[in-house]
């Protein structure tokens, strides 16, 4: 990943117009069923309100543009079942079900699950989900762009929660686990290493695909001998058993080419201007890392399963994103063996492709903490 020199220290906040063209909601999905592992199965939220959803549901919202993380928050949507009320702000949703949202920037989704001990869904209930425009040019809540364009209109679906849940139903979480180290099950069960009682290799390292194998795909340009701008992501293959480099130049660090000045160092939450000082590993938080959205604009980062006219789209967005504050040089070209796989061909396959519960495994470690671990060693016990 070749990196540049230059910074986008290019204006205060308030001074920039928007030029781009609002966001728009394209699909709300809501958890139906759950599949033969007893994961949530999310169907499209039908505009008519024939929709039947689970008690226990989370709801996923899916939008043409990135999004600005600093704006999304359980303010942004509205779910009630106060039919008769027009939500116009948050302020007017009233009985509202407590909700917490996490945002995949991959996919530009965010995920809205239930927060567990407070009010939720009603079995047998009609509630309506509201998603909200910001009220005003002021407003800290409310759908935005990375660029500040609002939500071009507010969207209300209705839906019908099902009088009772499959037995297995369970309260959705956030993913968790060892996404750092996660192995391909298919190499697994194909690797002479791996097999046997007690198996050769106990911990498999040939077949790990998680975040460990997303970031050894950069260190042609980021490793020992190669750290451009500083950045080193040598975790050590084949074995994947180093964090030093990560924790000393990625998790928590600002991005070089975020911002130039006596503070370029220091990593900001929430700064004026979208991407400022944002950190490249940001634990918890993949809308506000800078890593994703650097490979968001290279060639690895396609979608197959997108229409033409919906791939134009994304490529025209992914220009915005990279004239907006990913200043210098993009992704090189993939290699034939591609390492990032952020749009899986069969998603709901887990053993040819990580994929956890709607977010690429890079994401999902980076949600669960960023926390790396020397992958040729056992997983500490839960």
């Amino acid at each position: 990943m070749a990196l540049a020199t230059t910074g986008c220290d290019v204006g205060e906040a308030s001074l920039q117009p928007i030029d781009a063209p609002p966001v728009q909601l394209i699909e709300a999905r809501a958890t139906t069923n759950l599949d033969q592992n007893y994961q949530p199965i999310r169907t499209a939220l039908d505009p008519g309100g024939t929709t039947t959803v689970l008690s226990t549901a989370s709801f996923v919202l899916k939008f043409d543009r990135f999004l600005l993380p600093g704006a999304i928050s359980a303010e942004s949507v509205c779910v009630s079942g106060d039919l008769g009320k027009q939500v116009k702000t948050y302020a007017d949703c009233v009985n509202p079900v407590a909700l917490a949202p996490t945002y995949n920037p991959v996919q530009r989704e965010v995920i809205f699950r239930q927060i567990e001990g407070m009010t939720g869904l009603v079995p047998g209930t009609r509630y309506a989900l509201t998603v909200l425009k910001p009220a005003d040019e002021a407003a800290p809540s409310g759908i935005r762009a990375f660029d500040g364009a609002p939500l071009g209109s507010s969207t209300r679906i209705e839906f019908s929660v099902a009088a009772t849940n499959p037995p297995q139903a369970m309260p959705e979480r956030p993913p968790s686990g060892d996404f750092f180290c996660q192995r391909d099950l298919e190499c697994v069960a194909a690797t002479a290493d791996c097999q046997g009682d007690p198996p050769k290799d106990p911990t498999c390292t040939a077949c790990v695909r998680g975040a460990a194998y997303q970031l050894f795909a950069c260190i042609g340009c980021h490793s020992d001998g190669s750290a451009a701008e500083g950045l080193n992501l040598n975790v050590g293959p084949p074995t994947f058993n180093r964090i030093e480099p990560l924790l000393e130049t990625a998790i928590g660090r600002a991005a070089h080419q975020t911002q130039m000045g006596e503070k370029a160092h220091v990593a900001e939450a929430s700064p004026e201007r979208f991407g400022r000082a944002m950190p490249l590993i940001d634990p918890g938080n993949p809308g506000n890392s800078y890593l994703l959205y650097k490979i968001l604009i290279g060639q690895s980062a396609f979608d197959p399963s997108l229409p033409a006219d919906a791939a134009e789209k994304l490529r025209e967005e992914t220009e915005r994103l990279q004239a907006a504050f990913v200043v210098g040089m993009p992704m090189p070209p993939p290699p034939s063996n591609p390492g990032f796989w952020f749009h899986p061909q069969t998603p709901d396959n887990q053993n040819v492709t990580p994929y956890v519960d709607g977010m690429d495994i890079l994401s999902a470690w980076i949600l669960d903490g960023a926390v790396p671990r020397d992958c040729s060693a056992p997983a500490a016990s839960p």
